[in-house]
C-alpha cells in the first residue's frame, strides 16, 4: 500500500521532468518554424586580436572568432558556411560563440553576420518548471495561480496592443483598468470570488494604491516637476509622464498586494479564533502585523531597485562620470517609485485595518438581525 502511495506521489515528478526533457528536445528542432535562417554552431576557432585601454584605464581584450556553422532550415538546410565574430572581454554588446549553439543570421549584402542567439530551449523549458513546481507543491493553489499568471500575461500583451491602436494620450486609463482587472482577477483565482477576504484584500489595495499615487501626483504637481526628468526613461518612445506612472501605478500596485494579502490573513485569523474581537484590538494587531511587514518590504524594493541600476550605474562610474551625475541620469526616476511604492506600503496598513473593521462591524449586523 505504502509503495503504491509512494508511486502516485512520484508520478507528477516524473511526468514534469519527462515532459521538460521532450520539451527541450523539441524546441532543438523547430528551426524549419522559422523564416529567419538558423544555424548551429560545428567549430570555432578563437584568435586573440590585441588589448584596448582607454582614458579611464578601463582594459578591454577584444577576440576575434572563425565559426563553421550549418543551416538548420531555408532551401540552405544541411550547408555549412564560416561566418566571422568579433566580441570583447565585457561582452555588452556581443557575446563569445560556442559549440552547439544555435544563432540567427542576416545577410548583409553577400556576407552572412550572427544576429541573435536562439535561446527559447532554455527559457521555455525553464518556465514550465517553475509552473510545475507550483503546481506538484502547492495542489489546487499551485494550479490557480499558474492560471492567473497566465492571465496577467494575456491582459498584459493586451494592454500594449490597446495602447499601440489607441494612441499616447491612453497609456494611464489603459494601465489604471490593467491594474483593476488584474488584481480583482489574481485575488479571485488564488483565494475565491465568493471569499470575503478577497474583496477586503482588493479594497485595501485599491484604497493604499489610489492613494499614493495621488499623493504622487499633488506633490509633483505642487513642485512643478522640478527635478524631475521625465525624458530619462530608457527607450522611451511615448509621452514620458503617463509613462512615469503607469510603470510606478504596477509597481506600488504589487507592493501593496503582496502587504495586504499578509496582514488581512492575519486579521481575519484572529476574528475567527475570537469572533468578539473589538475594533481596538484590532487595531492594535494589524499595526504590530504591519511593522513586522512593511520595514522588510519597503527594503525588498530597494534592493531590487538598486540590483537592477547596477550595471548602467557601474558603467557611468567606469567613464568618468561622478556619483552626482551618476545618480540623476540612471536612479534618480527609480528612486522616486521606490519611494512611492513604500508611501503605498506604509498607506496599506491603516488601509487594510479600515476595511476589516467596517466588513466585522457589518458581519455583525447581520448576526443580530437574524437573532432578532
Amino acid at each position: 500500500m505504502m509503495f503504491v502511495q509512494n508511486k502516485v506521489k512520484l508520478a507528477p515528478w516524473l511526468i514534469l521532468f519527462f515532459g521538460i526533457g521532450i520539451l527541450y528536445f523539441g524546441l532543438r528542432q523547430d528551426a524549419f518554424l522559422y523564416q529567419q535562417p538558423i544555424v548551429q554552431v560545428k567549430q570555432v576557432k578563437t584568435f586573440d586580436i590585441n588589448h584596448a585601454t582607454d582614458a579611464y584605464l578601463n582594459h578591454v581584450q577584444n577576440y576575434q572568432q572563425s565559426v563553421q556553422v550549418e543551416f538548420l532550415n531555408t532551401h540552405k538546410q544541411g550547408q555549412k558556411i564560416w561566418v566571422e565574430n568579433n566580441y570583447d572581454s565585457s561582452q555588452g554588446m556581443d557575446q563569445q560563440l560556442q559549440p552547439r549553439m544555435q544563432i540567427f543570421l542576416r545577410r548583409q549584402g553577400d556576407t552572412w553576420s550572427f544576429d541573435n542567439v536562439k535561446r527559447d530551449s532554455t527559457w521555455i523549458p525553464i518556465l514550465i518548471m517553475l509552473i510545475g513546481l507550483l503546481v506538484n507543491l502547492m495542489g489546487k493553489a499551485g494550479r490557480l495561480t499558474s492560471v492567473s499568471l497566465l492571465l496577467n500575461s494575456l491582459l498584459f500583451i493586451m494592454a500594449i496592443g490597446l495602447n499601440l491602436r489607441t494612441g499616447t494620450h491612453y497609456l494611464l486609463v489603459i494601465f489604471i483598468l490593467f491594474s483593476l482587472i488584474v488584481s480583482a482577477l489574481t485575488l479571485g483565482f488564488v483565494m475565491g470570488l465568493r471569499n470575503r477576504q478577497t474583496w477586503v484584500i482588493f479594497l485595501t489595495v485599491l484604497t493604499a494604491t489610489c492613494s499614493a499615487m495621488l499623493i504622487a501626483a499633488i506633490v509633483f504637481k505642487l513642485d512643478h516637476n522640478q527635478g524631475l526628468n521625465f525624458e530619462l526613461l530608457g527607450f522611451i518612445t511615448q509621452l514620458p509622464i503617463p509613462m512615469f506612472f503607469a510603470m510606478t501605478l504596477v509597481g506600488v500596485l504589487g507592493a501593496v498586494m503582496d502587504e495586504s494579502t499578509d496582514m488581512i490573513a492575519t486579521l481575519f485569523t484572529l476574528i475567527k479564533t475570537n469572533p468578539k474581537i473589538t475594533a481596538k484590538e484590532l487595531v492594535l494587531a494589524g499595526q504590530h502585523v504591519g511593522q513586522e511587514i512593511f520595514g522588510a518590504l519597503t527594503n525588498v524594493l530597494f534592493l531590487i531597485f538598486i540590483a537592477s541600476q547596477i550595471p548602467m550605474a557601474i558603467l557611468f562610474l567606469r567613464n568618468g562620470n561622478d556619483i552626482g551625475y551618476t545618480y540623476s541620469m540612471n536612479m534618480k526616476l527609480g528612486m522616486i517609485q521606490t519611494l512611492i511604492s513604500a508611501i503605498g506600503i506604509v498607506l496599506t496598513v491603516p488601509a487594510g485595518i479600515m476595511w476589516v473593521i467596517i466588513d466585522h462591524k457589518y458581519q455583525d449586523s447581520i448576526h443580530k438581525r437574524r437573532r432578532n
